[in-house]
């Protein structure tokens, strides 16, 4: 349902409902080809899909029986579980192995992302969850120099110790011109590293 151009989805309220969240729950159309026309009934039905979701209800070809190739059914199903492809049908006697697979076809199964918790995109494509990685880099990115400058400060502390133990002013400036120097080529290059990794 739409309202002003905006998805609407109505669900049953959880104590675990959280606004920001979508959820996982949808409701989707399934189809069982070859399936047997005296199991084209709901009763039936919801027993044999009960492991993939809660049927909701028959198309009403499957309640008339006038398509015989297939019945097709809209079940809830939560999209963060596995959908097997095959279920097994088994038929009342004493031998468990009596029975048959019955394929199961899924029609248009939205996709969900596990990280930000709404449908429409996969993880891989959250925006999201890119953005937040980045931030994080950017935040490590910032820390580094920080430890850089530290230990520039710490170089020109040693330059000033040696100066006071009787180094001329000349030497002084040359080695502390040096170091700095060093010391700052040292963070261009891990700046570039860390760039070309990004």
């Amino acid at each position: 349902m739409t309202i002003a151009g905006q998805v609407m989805r109505i669900q049953a309220w959880t104590p675990t409902f959280k606004p920001e969240e979508e959820t996982p729950l949808v409701p989707i159309w399934i189809s069982l080809p070859e399936l047997p026309w005296h199991c084209y009934n709901k009763e039936f039905i919801t027993t044999l899909l009960s492991p993939i979701g809660r049927v909701l209800y028959l198309d009403s070809a499957s309640i008339n029986k006038t398509r015989g190739s297939q019945a097709r059914v809209k079940v809830q199903v939560d999209l963060t579980k596995e959908r097997p492809p095959h279920i097994w049908m088994g038929y009342i006697g004493e031998d468990i192995t009596d029975g048959r697979w019955q394929k199961i076809e899924y029609d248009s199964i939205p996709d969900y992302c596990y990280y930000y918790k709404h449908q429409g995109h996969k993880e891989m494509n959250c925006m999201v969850k890119q953005r937040d990685e980045d931030n994080k880099k950017r935040k490590e990115m910032e820390k580094k120099p920080r430890k850089d400058t530290a230990q520039i400060v710490n170089a020109e502390l040693q330059i000033n110790k040696e100066k006071d133990n009787g180094r001329s002013d000349a030497e002084y400036n040359q080695q502390r011109h040096h170091q700095v120097d060093n010391q700052h080529q040292v963070i261009q290059e891990e700046w570039q590293t860390q760039k070309k990794e990004w």
